[in-house]
């Protein structure tokens, strides 16, 4: 991923030694940036299955494919970790009228997408 230069002086940098955050020399105005990323997972139902109670001499019946999938997308961000309202801003959503109120108050979204589930993550669920 390439930045840009003159974007950099908007944001914190590290000691190189001490890992300790520099905070950016803003001008008046100015605010900081910072980078947030999305991180998407997606597990399947029957892959971790590894162990299982049977009486002896039973053999295991182990389901074929990896079952139904689970897509787990999340923001993230290095100051403040999980995108998602304050317990302020939260009161102030409840305090909305519902026609205005967020439908949610966290960015994360879990879908179970495949046939006859949820649609496959696209660009308006990432939008809503």
């Amino acid at each position: 991923m390439l930045i840009n230069p003159n974007v950099n002086r908007f944001m914190a940098t590290y000691d190189d030694k001490t890992l300790d955050c520099i905070p950016p020399t803003l001008l008046p105005g100015e605010k900081e940036h910072v980078l947030v990323f999305q991180n998407k997972s997606i597990f399947h139902t029957n892959k971790y299955c590894w162990r299982s109670w049977l009486v002896e001499d039973q053999q295991a019946i182990c389901k074929k494919g990896n079952g139904q999938v689970i897509h787990v997308s999340d923001f993230i961000s290095k100051t403040i970790g999980q995108i998602k309202l304050s317990e302020d801003q939260i009161a102030q959503q409840i305090a909305l009228p519902d026609e205005l109120c967020l439908p949610t108050f966290e960015a994360w979204k879990i879908t179970y997408p495949g046939k006859g589930f949820d649609v496959w993550w696209d660009l308006n669920q990432l939008i809503n």
